[in-house]
């Protein structure tokens, strides 16, 4: 079977960009979805891989397969049960969806500091606070909240979060 599949390879450490290159020198399609910290992360870059260490390339496996493997900064295909394992064509699309008009995903809260937010899950669901500051490398945020007749801050996780 000679059909043309996504499949996922795993690169070497921060060589995904250089394996894109190389690849792309080849004649190979390959995916590198990016995406922006929302804060920067303190230590690192503000634009790095979605999937640190994995590239999604566009091959046959039939002839492709040495190409890629043999590429630099590529080590392998990432298997399941010895063999490689296609990605769907819709999850390509659906991170491709994501990306803004620069290529890049954002990731972290939409929301500014200072936004007023609806909790609608959780155990102060029903309850209006103000968001803080969304937290590095996670999908949580702060939130201010009259509790007690006093301003706290707590931590929450965004998804229990509507902006109002």
């Amino acid at each position: 079977m000679n059909a043309i599949a996504w499949y996922v390879v795993e690169t070497k450490r921060h060589r995904e960009q250089v394996a894109a290159v190389f690849l792309a020198h080849q004649g190979i399609t390959s995916y590198l979805p990016r995406m922006v910290q929302s804060p920067p992360p303190p230590v690192g870059r503000e634009i790095g891989p979605l999937f640190p260490g994995y590239l999604f390339v566009r091959v046959s496996l039939a002839s492709d397969f040495h190409r890629v493997t043999r590429m630099v900064g590529v080590k392998t295909f990432v298997s399941f049960g010895g063999a490689p394992v296609p990605v769907s064509e819709h999850v390509i699309n659906v991170l491709r969806s994501r990306e803004s008009s620069d290529g890049l995903i954002r990731c972290g809260n939409p929301w500014g500091g200072g936004s007023e937010v609806r909790i609608v899950e959780g155990p102060f669901r029903g309850l209006t606070a103000v968001l803080e500051q969304p937290l590095p490398a996670s999908e949580r945020v702060r939130v201010l909240m009259c509790v007690l007749q006093r301003e706290t801050a707590v931590e929450l996780p965004a998804k229990w979060l509507r902006q109002t």
